[in-house]
Formats: C-alpha cells, sequence, structure tokens
C-alpha cells in the first residue's frame, strides 16, 4: 500500500509513535524518523533517516522537513505522534483518588504546566501541519494523520491541560480538512483510548481502572498503527476530515 513512499513521523522513539515507524518500514516505507529526544537518532535503526526535533520549535519543524525532502526526497505523508503528559499532575490525581478523594487538578496546574502542554500537543501539531502543507500543496497530493485522544472527545478528569491540547488537535484537523482537500491532500486524526504505551503507565490506576471497555483489555500501540496505515493509504481516499476513535469500544458505553 506504501512501498516505496517517503513518510514523515513524529514522536517516533517510543509508543504509538515507535510502532507506525515499525510498521511503515515492514510496508516498504522509506520512513524519516523524528522524535525530541536522541534515541530517535541512536535506536531507530529502521528508519531511513533519523532526526533529533522539538515540535514546538517552529523553525526547528521546517528545517526537519527541508531535510529529509533533501535527503529521501518527496514527502507523501506525515503522521504526527509526537506529544506529552503531565506526570506531576497524575501523581496528584492518583493521590487524590487514592484517599478517596475527588479528582480535583484543575486549580494546581500552573501557568508553565499549561503553557508546555500547549506548546508541544496543539503548537507543534501546527507547526508540523503548516510544514508539511507548504510543501505537499504545489504537488497537489499527500496524507496527513494526526493523534489526538479519546480525551479530546469526552473530557479527562486529572488532566484538564491535556484535553484541551488534543481538542484543539481534533479542532485544528477539522479546519485543516477541509482547507487542504481541495489541495489533493487528505487530512484526518486518531484518538486513542487507554493504549499501552510509556505514557499510558505513569497514569497509575486512576486512569487505568476506567480502562475496562468492551474488549476488556489495554490496546496496543500497533493496533493504533494499523489505523494510521489505512488513513495514509488509497484504501482510505475518500476519507477525510475524520477522527477515527480506537478505544476498544470505551465511547460506545
Amino acid at each position: 500500500m506504501i512501498k516505496d513512499k517517503i513518510a514523515l513521523i513524529t514522536g517516533a522513539a517510543s509508543g504509538i509513535g515507535a510502532a507506525i515507524c515499525a510498521l511503515f518500514v515492514d510496508e516498504g516505507a522509506r520512513v524519516a524518523a523524528i522524535d525530541h529526544s536522541a534515541s530517535a537518532k541512536d535506536e531507530d535503526d529502521a528508519a531511513a533517516l533519523c532526526l533529533r526535533v522539538d515540535v514546538a520549535d517552529a523553525d526547528a519543524v521546517r528545517t526537519a522537513f527541508a531535510d529529509v525532502e533533501r535527503e529521501l526526497g518527496p514527502i507523501d505523508m506525515v503522521v504526527h505522534a509526537a506529544g506529552v503528559d503531565d506526570p506531576a499532575i497524575k501523581d496528584l490525581a492518583f493521590h487524590q483518588t487514592s484517599s478517596r478523594e475527588p479528582v480535583l487538578t484543575l486549580p494546581a496546574v500552573s501557568g508553565e504546566q499549561w503553557r508546555r502542554m500547549q506548546a508541544v500537543n496543539l503548537d507543534g501539531t501546527f507547526f508540523v501541519l503548516q510544514a508539511a502543507a507548504e510543501l505537499m500543496i504545489p504537488r497537489q497530493s499527500g496524507a496527513i494523520v494526526l493523534i489526538g485522544s479519546e480525551a479530546a472527545v469526552h473530557g479527562l478528569a486529572g488532566l484538564p491541560h491535556y484535553s484541551a491540547s488534543k481538542g484543539g488537535v481534533h479542532a485544528l484537523m477539522r479546519s485543516a480538512a477541509k482547507e487542504l482537500a481541495p489541495q489533493g491532500i487528505r487530512v484526518n486524526a486518531i484518538a486513542p483510548g487507554v493504549i499501552d504505551t510509556p505514557m499510558s503507565r505513569r497514569s497509575h490506576a486512576i486512569f487505568q481502572g476506567a480502562v475496562p471497555a468492551p474488549l476488556g483489555r489495554l490496546g496496543e500501540p500497533v493496533e493504533i498503527a494499523k489505523v494510521a496505515l489505512f488513513l495514509v493509504s488509497d484504501l482510505a481516499s475518500y476519507v477525510v476530515g475524520e477522527v477515527i476513535n480506537v478505544d476498544g469500544g470505551r465511547l460506545a458505553c
């Protein structure tokens, strides 16, 4: 489906992003793995190109896209999986539930914590989306997938700033999809439920205790990667502006 295509994937060093990289490589794509950590450069040997980039830095993102095109050729698809959570606020929520208190973290979120969450999760998404669009519009082709969250769909007590950032991702995706579809570029998003990643493991029992979905288990990163593969492929050629919930049925409950 994507053999010999050029794919740029952010958040590529762990979790969902790493699973997407691995699957796309297996499917024959030439993958540029982007992450803020050194492991993006040191550990992802299967990728055709690995770059260390902070997606909250607009200039760094634009430079990374240019570097990928110079080294590998025109980018056909982008999957933006980079994002952060807030372990300190998660710990507070866990303490509250462990003490049989209601979850109330909103007053404790500092301005710095709020700004960092928006800078990476929302600003970073905008910068990646904008850089991709600038290169794809002249070619009138491309596919972009943003990784949102079920927290954007129904909110998440304990992480108000995370929910807000991912809600922004979903809204940005829909707006961009309407603008870019006439340019031959499809934009969609995936809203994962609770997936077994390092980030979700930091959520303690406060979030994982509420996991039981109809399937009765956590999701695996590769299950998100498979949906991303579908969305960038020609199998999804008429899918535009959609948020695909991949949550084992949690939103159906």
